[in-house]
């Protein structure tokens, strides 16, 4: 099965092993997810799968298990090294809080460690969070993710969130890419950070301007908090395209930042430049000091 996803880095190699998978189609999520599973299986990771079971059904009828699945996932769940849970068991059991959605995480990777497993997979799909312009909703959910963050820094575990577009709000949609812009996968783009540093790559096209606007509001509202901060460093070395819609955007969101914050360019190619004085650059928008 050819992976939709980056090679998976070494635990200690410093780089963020909390992702979003996005897709614009439950099939492309799955092809997504299956192909995550099926390599971490193969790496000898107790997995922990989330994900949404019909009534009736029993986890070996899931699709994750099923010819659609990853290659060995049904044995995997025989053998114990794949292990699933229903969102329906799993909000019963944490309450439906962040604090105890994060405590039945907890406990899965202490038990994995325990039985000395090497290193933990969880991944869960899209949740179909109700979420609204409600601060404390949307601030439980950042607690949330920022507990996922806390337990792959603490562990060798790798977490993969998975949004299914076509599932989510758009709500929903914009915070979770807000709260993933330093690792997600998004079809013909992604992004990370590093070092104070974002850096999408790939194609940003009007397709996924929205989504980019979200990572990019992500981008800005971390840095203002950060330690590097408040000015957002943009990478542009990995961009291969964008059209006017996302530089548009861009433009428009260092425009709207506070007043002592800058959008600093680092790299990129020099369309990209030419692009920016074309749908206006505010003087928000500097270029980077260094060589």
């Amino acid at each position: 099965m050819t992976s939709l996803l980056p090679a998976r880095p070494d635990h200690d190699a410093g780089l963020s092993h909390h992702t979003l998978l996005v897709a614009d189609a439950v099939d492309r999520g799955r092809r997504g997810a299956a192909s995550w599973v099926e390599q971490e299986l193969s790496l000898g990771s107790k997995v922990y799968y989330k994900g949404w079971l019909p009534e009736g059904q029993r986890a070996d009828q899931h699709w994750i298990t099923g010819p659609a699945g990853p290659r060995g996932a049904r044995d995997a769940l025989g053998t114990g090294q794949l292990e699933f849970l229903d969102f329906p068991t799993l909000v019963e059991r944490s309450g439906a809080t962040a604090d105890g959605v994060l405590a039945v995480y907890r406990g899965e990777v202490e038990r994995a460690l325990d039985d000395l497993w090497p290193t933990v997979a969880m991944t869960q799909e899209s949740p179909e969070l109700p979420m609204t312009d409600d601060a404390d909703l949307v601030a439980e959910y950042a607690t949330w993710e920022a507990g996922f963050d806390d337990l792959t820094h603490r562990w060798p575990v790798r977490m993969l969130c998975q949004l299914c577009v076509a599932s989510e709000s758009e709500r929903a949609v914009w915070e979770t890419v807000a709260v993933h812009h330093r690792d997600l996968v998004d079809g013909f783009w992604s992004a990370t950070a590093d070092d104070g540093h974002w850096q999408p790559r790939g194609d940003l096209d009007a397709h996924v301007a929205r989504r980019f606007g979200a990572a990019v509001h992500g981008a800005l509202r971390t840095a203002r908090a950060g330690e590097h901060g408040p000015d957002l460093h943009l990478d542009l070395s990995g961009i291969d395209f964008m059209d006017v819609a996302c530089a548009e955007i861009l433009m428009l969101a260092a425009r709207s930042a506070p007043a002592d914050q800058h959008v600093v360019l680092h790299g990129g190619p020099r369309f990209l430049r030419r692009l920016f004085d074309a749908v206006g650059r505010p003087a928000s928008v500097v270029e980077s000091e260094q060589p």
